[in-house]
């Protein structure tokens, strides 16, 4: 019986012990994977708000065209960053609008022109460029 009984003890422990390995490999695992997510959240805000630091697009003007209902709004960019303008949005009285726009990317110290379609009056204009940099102002017609 002695023998059996220590036996059974020894199984207990090898199993106690892979156990405990297992579960603390698993534990690190997870540590690990979480800290890597992290230091990359941390990298991806410290890119943005680098972009965001150096982006500085101004409007320089604005124009409405009677007679094919179109607003044309003159941007220039006088910060570092390189847009591509397809991924910018223009939202006129919070709603966002198709627009064209004169050139696919706006570099620094160029100018480019968006255009929209929309009647006579006064509206907020807000355009987004895609790094979450906003310009707001007032257009009437």
């Amino acid at each position: 019986m002695t023998s059996c009984m220590g036996f059974s003890y020894t199984v207990a422990a090898v199993i106690m012990l892979s156990s405990t390995l297992i579960f603390f490999g698993i534990v690190y695992t997870s540590y690990v994977q979480s800290n890597e997510n992290i230091a990359n959240a941390n990298q991806k805000l410290v890119k943005s708000i680098y972009d965001l630091e150096n982006t500085h697009v101004s409007i320089t003007g604005y124009y409405y065209n009677s007679s094919s209902s179109l607003f044309i709004v003159n941007l220039t960019n006088n910060g570092s960053q390189v847009f591509n303008m397809s991924m910018a949005n223009v939202l006129i009285n919070g709603t966002m609008v198709k627009f064209n726009v004169s050139g696919p990317y706006l570099f620094p110290l160029q100018a480019v022109s968006i255009s929209f379609k929309e009647p006579a009056g006064t509206y907020s204009l807000e355009i987004v460029m895609p790094d979450g940099y906003e310009i707001f102002r007032e257009v009437v017609s």
